[in-house]
């Protein structure tokens, strides 16, 4: 899928979305965005930028030199987008930017949700500045702050849990029910989410130490200015992902240190109700007994005598257990 933007005035404009058409792009095209592009796509593309465009074996390269480089007449940058937060499969995909004849062109396999709300608000508003760094800056400040937005509600999501787990006994009161595989399941995406999230902002902190500094090309002043106050934001961003995932392991060991006392609690309790019980029980196994002679089966008191010697050898373990404050 292309979608072509074109430069109105100083406005920017959608100019077509267009799929399989041979025809050439128009000059005036500002900013070029290749979702999973077939072959004629990413050929107009590039007879437009001047440039050859990476392929996705080139945006999966994970050296520093293959996602920031700068060719003759072209700026080429890569950084890993996380999409698919809201659902139990979130994943950070490879984003290509490439600044070349003051054209922008975005190529990326998945669809971020920031690049989504910067088409549709230029399809049905009119864009900001039609140039192709403001374009850049548009996309790179929407995915920060998506990137954001997903902390701060990881970070609700642990306060919520967090509350729950260190707070009330160990075993559940009557009537309260609790899933620990949930919990640990929760946990558990918790923690691999942030993780997507703390790489992504990684990528981010170098490509926008990049144009900040704008070492081999000359961005706009505006441009590394906005690139450095962004780059601020994103710092703050993978500090408190940090903090989140130590949340996450706190959270964990918390939760598997409450799991293993209640087994224990019920270790403990199913130990002593044995305990407990084996004297009674071999009281009754010794009067179980059918042997020919046994004096006490015809006393007028055994029976009674058995029954509280049983009651008896039950009772004082307890009263043992007690006084030890293992109960």
């Amino acid at each position: 899928m292309l979608h072509v933007f074109a430069r109105d005035g100083d406005r920017l404009r959608w100019a077509r979305e267009a799929e399989g058409v041979t025809a050439p792009l128009p000059v005036e095209a500002v900013w070029l965005d290749l979702q999973n592009p077939t072959p004629e796509e990413l050929a107009r593309a590039e007879a437009l930028m001047g440039v050859k465009l990476p392929t996705r074996e080139q945006m999966a390269e994970i050296e520093e030199s293959s996602r920031l480089r700068i060719t003759p007449g072209a700026v080429h940058m890569t950084a890993l987008v996380l999409v698919w937060a809201d659902t139990d499969q979130p994943r950070i995909v490879p984003v290509s930017f490439v600044l070349a004849g003051g054209r922008l062109a975005t190529i990326h396999t998945v669809d971020p949700q920031p690049f989504l709300a910067v088409r549709r608000r230029v399809t049905r508003n009119g864009g900001a500045e039609a140039t192709a760094e403001a374009v850049l800056a548009a996309l790179l400040d929407g995915v920060v702050e998506r990137t954001a937005a997903v902390l701060r509600r990881v970070g609700l999501e642990l306060d919520t849990m967090g509350s729950r787990s260190f707070r009330g006994r160990a075993l559940p009161v009557k009537g309260e029910r609790r899933d620990d595989t949930r919990t640990l399941k929760r946990i558990g995406h918790t923690g691999h989410l942030v993780g997507k999230a703390h790489v992504s902002l990684s990528t981010l902190n170098r490509m926008l130490t990049f144009l900040a500094r704008g070492e081999g090309w000359t961005p706009a002043k505006r441009t590394r200015r906005w690139a450095r106050a962004a780059l601020q934001d994103v710092t703050g961003l993978g500090e408190y992902a940090r903090f989140l995932s130590g949340k996450v392991s706190l959270l964990l060991d918390t939760t598997l240190g409450r799991i293993n006392v209640e087994q224990n609690e019920i270790v403990k309790i199913v130990s002593i109700l044995t305990v407990a019980l084996f004297p009674p029980t071999l009281v009754a196994s010794v009067y179980g007994m059918n042997f020919a002679h046994m004096p006490e089966t015809g006393w007028t008191l055994g029976y009674p005598l058995a029954v509280m010697l049983m009651i008896l050898s039950a009772a004082l373990p307890m009263l043992y257990f007690k006084r030890r404050r293992w109960l």
